[in-house]
């Protein structure tokens, strides 16, 4: 469990900023809210670390510049959405490929390896039994629980994500609002990317392209926990721990990595038909 626990930490705390896209943006299915580029975002945050480490920076200076550099991915992200009135979908699309396209180039293809005091620590620190990543997981996961379920910041990204014209006509800033849940997302790809980078102990091709459908999957999922069948902050944290179970689970018992693939996208749609069930049912008898 402790091991689960460990590689669903990075998982966990990027899948709960999907899910504070998904809360915000609604669930249309072409306008709602969505961030292919996340996982990517996470992927480049690793990668300017690593190289940055690897060429004789220190510490703060690397995860500061990667860090920078995540914000002002979903800061891209929020303006091309908001401003520019592009679909979610295809936006953040663009950015994926972006994103992957830049990592190729700073680490040219290939492995990065990192050797960092605090790199270190961070990887092989327990406290209290548990690995330090998994105190970290835990208070930013209860950080966003109360940002966005506990505060009035949450009541507005919530309003906005039910119904966007009503909460115009309530007075709350739309744009704004949309456009914090992708700096928020950005946030958490950061800091993911920093557990990401001491566990890996640098940079490995093709991280993004492997944690998208997990992202992807945890972030709808939550919704599979509420009881209204909407995204939430709790129902992040458990989908992010099951998917750790079942991709630890499958690599214990050997199986296939198409068979993983297959698995994992019939549970998105699984949880994404049966949420959109529960909330047509919710519509009609209200």
């Amino acid at each position: 469990m402790k091991n689960i626990l460990l590689q669903s930490s990075a998982l966990g705390i990027v899948s709960c900023g999907m899910t504070a896209i998904l809360i915000g943006g609604g669930n249309h299915v072409l306008k709602g809210g969505i961030d292919l580029s996340l996982a990517n975002n996470l992927a480049l945050n690793v990668a300017i670390t690593a190289v940055l480490i690897n060429n004789g920076f220190s510490f703060v200076t690397a995860f500061s510049v990667a860090f920078l550099c995540s914000l002002i991915i979903g800061i891209i992200n929020a303006v091309s959405i908001i401003k520019l009135k592009i679909i979610p979908l295809l936006s953040t699309l663009a950015m994926m490929y972006l994103l992957q396209g830049i990592v190729l180039l700073i680490t040219n293809n290939t492995v990065v390896n990192v050797t960092d005091p605090i790199m270190i620590t961070l990887a092989t620190t327990e406290l209290l039994g548990l690995p330090i990543q998994i105190w970290i997981f835990a208070i930013i996961g209860a950080v966003l629980y109360i940002l966005f379920h506990k505060s009035i910041f949450g009541n507005w990204v919530h309003a906005v994500g039910g119904n966007s014209q009503a909460a115009i006509n309530a007075g709350i800033n739309v744009t704004l609002i949309v456009g914090m849940t992708y700096v928020i997302a950005s946030i958490t790809a950061a800091l993911a990317g920093l557990l990401v980078t001491a566990r890996l102990s640098g940079s490995v091709p093709g991280i993004g392209d492997l944690m998208l459908l997990d992202v992807l999957l945890a972030g709808y999922m939550s919704a599979v926990f509420s009881r209204l069948s909407i995204p939430n902050m709790t129902g992040a944290i458990f989908s992010a721990i099951f998917v750790g179970m079942l991709s630890n689970g499958f690599t214990l018992i050997n199986v296939p990595t198409y068979w993983v693939y297959a698995i994992k996208g019939a549970l998105i749609l699984m949880a994404v038909s049966i949420t959109t069930i529960q909330q047509r049912r919710v519509t009609v008898h209200g």
